[in-house]
């Protein structure tokens, strides 16, 4: 008989056990790494998309908030040519582009409209396109004698009655926006274009000092506006023979290459631009002005919204390994409870002297558990607070320029405050103190005319129209003349029912009153009686008669036909422009109601008739 096979030892049972169990842990912790891995590039590659999606969000807003600027900048002076090309004076000029005083007047005439609306230059062309009058007449770089026959503004004009061209002068090398508007001559045809050029390039300075990343292109691609200048009369697109030699043989752009923008694809994906000595990276956001053929291009950079991204997926990633960690802390406290119950189970009968001994283990382990658990928690927040930590900051609003409007109250300003020292150093208390209250109603004149800009900002019209209290808008734009009439001596007399309510703007009807206020005062600065009188009365059933009355002498009958035509003035050079009635009459008009002047006893009467806000 064979012996029998003895049994294999403890030892040799759990010599395979320790390598089994280290390849089981490497596996482990490879497959946990992978996870880990997984879930943080996954959160990189959501996060980047989410921020990248927001980053072209924004944009998309500040594109429209560009646009709204530009739009402004183009349209505050789109009127100016057709009010020129309807004027009495142009008309007579190209009637008779050889007299020398029809000359004069219309040279002064355009330098003194130039100035006051600050825009670059005014000139008329004649039917071939020779330049017959300019505000610029008596500067070294005048347009006048000169030929723009082959320019597109004066071309199309001449076609469309109306054209609006950017480029760079041929005569100053500046680039503007052209305006042209055709003057229609006594036969039908075209007599003359009156041009008015825009200067533009103040938009750029803006753009770059508030850190915005903008470009507009014409119809061609060329950018001719940029906020840096690198970009500017550079293609997005290689130009096509027929594009190079139109704008080639009207020098649009002067003597520029034309080289296109190295790395640009503004059809889609990331762009790299040049900016000064850097590349600039992000993505691009476009809206079209499709009646200028303008488009423009908005370039949002991309680095903070990659940054943003990478914190995401580090909290990610620190994240995942804390669930890791813990539910491996679970999963081995799972285990040692199981082998602690074996064991009490096994040994409670044999060793009851080590109870203690295990009660202090499991209070340790409770212990570590409780602390596993605060770390997890505390990893939790971590991950919390690098979420919310990559914010973006807002940009700052555009603003436009308001430097000319309160200019008068900083020349009267400064004058006070140079005379007050004076004042102070003579002992002069009583002047002092009136030159103090003087300078309070000029920063309060500085205040309401910020508050108007604001208010007009709003770009309510004539369809935004609301209940009006005639006594409120009366007493508002006289708060604003309130200074002058102290000063000049008037005698004011407003006794306008609280009832009398008009269907209106408010912004727009009190800007018509303050006109008809401020040619009133005007016409009483010669008199030594001075009277303003605002009264009102029902006119009918449904309207309302708002009347300005004057003691100034009125208004002499030969010019009683003329008082609301564009231009027209009988003040002296430099005291307006002359369109301030012609203005009020078509904010009048726009309400429903009309505006009409007659003479009284001793002044004129200007007599404002609005529908009425009934309830």
């Amino acid at each position: 008989m064979r012996a029998p096979r003895p049994p294999a030892s403890t030892s040799s049972r759990w010599t395979g056990r320790p390598r089994a169990l280290l390849r089981s842990l490497w596996l482990g912790r490879w497959a946990l790494a992978a996870i880990a891995l997984g879930v943080t590039l996954a959160a990189f590659a959501v996060s980047l998309e989410a921020s990248t999606q927001q980053t072209r969000r924004e944009a998309v807003r500040r594109l429209v908030i560009a646009e709204a600027v530009l739009r402004a900048a183009v349209d505050r002076y789109q009127y100016l040519p057709t009010v020129l090309a309807l004027d009495r004076q142009v008309h007579d000029f190209l009637a008779d582009v050889e007299a020398p005083d029809r000359i004069a007047a219309v040279n002064e005439k355009f330098e003194a409209i130039a100035r006051a609306s600050q825009v670059a230059a005014i000139y008329i062309l004649d039917a071939d396109g020779l330049t017959r009058g300019a505000s610029n007449w008596n500067e070294p770089l005048t347009y006048v004698g000169r030929s723009y026959a082959y320019r597109p503004y004066f071309l199309d004009a001449r076609a469309k009655g109306a054209a609006r061209y950017f480029g760079v002068g041929t005569t100053t090398s500046l680039p503007g926006l052209f305006i042209g508007k055709a003057v229609p001559g006594p036969d039908g045809g075209v007599a003359g274009v009156v041009v008015v050029k825009v200067d533009l390039e103040g938009l750029q300075g803006e753009w770059r000092q508030a850190g915005e990343r903008i470009l507009v292109s014409d119809a061609a691609g060329v950018v001719f506006l940029a906020s840096e200048p690198e970009w500017k009369y550079r293609p997005l697109r290689p130009l096509t023979e027929t594009d190079a030699a139109r704008i080639r043989n009207a020098r649009q752009y002067g003597d520029s290459d034309l080289r296109p923008l190295a790395g640009s694809d503004f059809a889609s994906g990331p762009v790299w631009l040049p900016a000064g000595p850097d590349m600039v990276r992000g993505v691009v956001e476009h809206v079209g002005m499709a009646d200028l053929g303008w488009t423009i291009w908005y370039l949002a950079e991309t680095g903070p919204a990659l940054r943003q991204a990478l914190l995401i997926a580090l909290a990610s990633g620190i994240a995942c390994l804390a669930v890791i960690f813990g539910l491996a802390a679970a999963n081995q406290r799972r285990r040692r409870l199981r082998s602690e119950r074996a064991m009490r189970l096994g040994l409670e009968r044999r060793v009851a002297a080590r109870t203690r001994d295990l009660s202090a283990a499991n209070d340790r382990l409770r212990g570590e558990i409780a602390e596993r658990e605060r770390a997890t928690v505390a990893l939790r927040a971590t991950q919390d607070e690098l979420i919310h930590a990559g914010r973006l900051a807002a940009l700052g609003q555009i603003s436009t320029a308001i430097s000319h409007e309160i200019n008068q109250p900083l020349a009267a300003l400064r004058t006070f405050l140079s005379s007050t020292a004076v004042f102070h150093e003579r002992g002069d208390a009583a002047t002092v103190a009136r030159n103090l209250e003087r300078m309070t109603q000029v920063t309060q004149r500085i205040t309401e005319i910020i508050r108007h800009l604001k208010a007009f900002a709003r770009k309510t019209g004539p369809e935004h129209r609301e209940a009006v209290g005639l006594r409120a808008a009366a007493e508002s734009a006289l708060d604003l003349v309130q200074a002058r009439i102290r000063g000049e001596g008037v005698a004011v007399c407003c006794t306008i029912p609280p009832e009398a309510q008009v269907r209106a703007e408010p912004v727009r009807l009190e800007q018509v009153l303050l006109n008809l206020m401020v040619n009133a005062l005007d016409a009483m600065r010669e008199v030594s009686e001075r009277r303003l009188e605002l009264t009102a009365a029902r006119e009918g059933d449904s309207c309302w008669r708002l009347s300005v009355a004057d003691s100034g002498g009125g208004i002499a009958e030969k010019h009683m036909a003329q008082v609301f035509d564009p231009f027209f003035t009988t003040k002296t050079a430099g005291e307006g422009l002359g369109l301030g009635l012609s203005l009020s009459s078509l904010i009048v008009r726009d309400f429903g109601g009309s505006l009409a002047a007659a003479n009284a006893a001793d002044g004129a009467v200007l007599s404002l008739v609005l529908p009425a806000a009934e309830g």
